[in-house]
């Protein structure tokens, strides 16, 4: 036990310089008799750049700098009895511990301290403290003074300076720290990640992408236990080190944030959607240390974004088997761009005007097969192809083939239309436009017979800064076509703000139109809305005579679907529709 003691006084001492001249400045502060001590503490103050108290052990009696208290909103610097305050901000399962290492020291049963804990600001923030303090004895051995420092843990590179939360580092230090518990069953390591936080940066501004952050890790804290300490990883995501838990325990904590998500405006000058995808993997079941652990739940993170997004993913081997596709369809992907563009193709399928059954257009539809894998969809690869940032060049290849097939076409049917899909991802590179123009200059196509679609779903939440793009590309002199509409989150607002020409409504409020009051309300509702702004409504994915009839009487102006034809090749669209 003295080996213990002597080792870690040392290691206090040696980390903190400044405790050791208070131990001989405050000899002399009036906390021990002396009348200058306002003049010492001073001195002492400035010889520290952490802050400094000191307290009377016989009166109870301490200072802390005026710094400090204002920060953590203590009343006054000088006060008897602080314990009140600190069990105040300080997160109440930290309390425990901070209230028996403070007791340890004041009863004289330990000379030293060196404690870290959480506590709340008066801004409302949670933030992590470390308190080092050393207990000061007159001649007869009677405790007379502590002295210390209190250090935000943020300077010393623990904590992200964004969100106040502990970093990476002390997320895998403190889970290796749970694996050494003999009482342990198991533990989840949870990893929150938001969904499409790129576009956020890119669309607003990394200023606004860290208030995002900073918000959510309120919100995230504020919907888990007290007792479950939340950490800032790599990136957009937080890593959550669940003790002893079910699945179905897992689960609800996902649920409780994802739900609170719903019910809040993350900014007040901006529309941020926000949604969360997490993945999860669990000791000893998925792996024993903390590097499998955490490479399977973030397997499991990007699996759960890759298959639909906004929801909790538990690591399976379905996951692996995942990720292993995942890298070989990306390999193939960039082998066929490299071959100029090998293995894709271009889709057609028609669209026809409602009143005269007369073919009115097409929309280009990329198609893509894989040596391995055979024909890939393009819900696999369209998403791996706008992580990695191949979408602008695919896409502005599938603009260029589509322009070309359609230019002879049109020498026949001269009032045809082309509608040629966007990625939003496409949209904000800086380089689109530019990208556009050339193409339709290099190609002499007549504008006013394109359509360029922009799914409504990946843009409405972002319609302030994409709204600048929407009338960049009005400018290049085509059409705007609102893909997958009533499918995002303000359908409504949209048709205020963006210039479209054309509203597509998703294939959803088609399938179940037959027995749907509420389907056909709001067909009917937005058809009206939008022939009073001279829009025109198309509509997807009819694919029976009957959704057909009612739709008649809808007054809608296009159809398109499996009813009148699947997406088929250039050549099979020309002997089947352009003889």
């Amino acid at each position: 036990m003295e080996d213990l003691e002597k080792n870690n006084r040392e290691k206090i001492l040696k980390s903190s310089n400044e405790v050791k001249k208070a131990k001989n400045i405050l000899k002399m502060s009036y906390i021990t008799g002396n009348d200058n001590f306002d003049e010492i503490y001073d001195a002492l103050e400035q010889i520290s750049e952490d802050y400094i108290f000191i307290g009377n052990m016989k009166t109870m009696v301490f200072k802390y700098p005026a710094p400090f208290i204002k920060r953590v909103g203590f009343p006054t610097e000088i006060m008897q009895n602080p314990f009140t305050y600190w069990k105040n901000i300080i997160v109440e399962s930290d309390w425990k511990k901070f209230q028996e290492s403070t007791l340890n020291v004041l009863k004289g049963e330990s000379k030293y301290q060196n404690i870290e804990f959480r506590v709340k600001d008066v801004k409302g923030n949670i933030t992590w403290l470390r308190k080092k303090s050393v207990v000061i004895r007159d001649e007869f051995g009677s405790t007379v003074t502590i002295v210390g420092n209190i250090s935000f843990l943020g300077k010393q590179n623990k904590i992200d300076p964004i969100t106040g939360l502990m970093k990476i580092t002390e997320f895998f230090k403190n889970f290796n720290k749970k694996l050494e518990k003999e009482y342990i069953e198991n533990i989840g390591m949870m990893i929150i990640g938001v969904d499409d936080f790129e576009q956020i940066n890119q669309l607003y501004s990394r200023q606004i992408g860290d208030k995002v952050l900073k918000n959510l890790a309120n919100v995230i804290q504020y919907n888990i236990p007290d007792d479950i300490p939340l950490y800032k990883l790599d990136g957009d995501n937080f890593g959550l080190i669940l003790e002893n838990v079910d699945k179905d325990e897992v689960r609800d904590i996902y649920s409780k944030i994802k739900d609170s998500l719903g019910k809040i405006h993350f900014l007040n000058e901006e529309n941020v959607a926000i949604n969360i995808s997490a993945g999860c993997a669990i000791f000893p079941k998925n792996g024993i240390t903390y590097q499998e652990l955490y490479k399977f739940a973030v397997y499991s993170l990007l699996y759960c974004k890759k298959t639909g997004k906004n929801k909790l993913v538990f690591f399976s081997e379905e996951v692996i088997e995942n990720k292993v596709k995942h890298f070989e369809i990306l390999y193939f992907l960039k082998q066929s761009i490299d071959n100029n563009f090998e293995n894709f193709e271009v889709f057609y399928q028609p669209q026809i005007s409602t009143k005269t059954k007369k073919l009115k257009g097409f929309e280009a539809l990329l198609r893509w097969k894989c040596e391995k894998y055979g024909n890939v969809s393009p819900v696999e690869f369209i998403p791996l192809l706008e992580e990695t940032g191949l979408i602008s060049l695919v896409g502005n290849w599938v603009l260029e083939q589509s322009l070309k097939t359609f230019k002879s076409w049109l020498e026949k049917y001269p009032d045809l239309k082309i509608s040629v899909n966007l990625s939003c991802v496409q949209l904000i590179n800086k380089n689109c436009i530019p990208d556009f123009k050339k193409i339709l200059e290099e190609n002499e196509f007549p504008r006013e017979n394109i359509f360029f679609e922009i799914t409504e779903s990946t843009t409405v939440s972002n319609i302030k800064t994409l709204k600048e793009i929407y009338e960049e590309i009005k400018a290049l002199g085509v059409n705007i076509a609102l893909d997958d509409f009533g499918t995002g989150y303000s359908s409504f607002g949209i048709l205020k703000e963006i210039p479209v020409d054309m509203v597509k409504i998703d294939r959803s409020f088609v399938k179940d139109i037959l027995n749907s009051s509420f389907d056909v309300t709001f067909i009917k509702f937005i058809t009206e809305i939008c022939h009073n702004y001279g829009i025109k409504i198309c509509i997807e994915g009819v694919e029976r005579k009957e959704e057909l009839d009612l739709l008649e009487g809808l007054n809608v102006d296009y159809i398109q679907g499996y009813y009148f034809g699947k997406p088929e090749p250039e050549k099979v669209i020309s002997e089947k529709y352009l003889k």
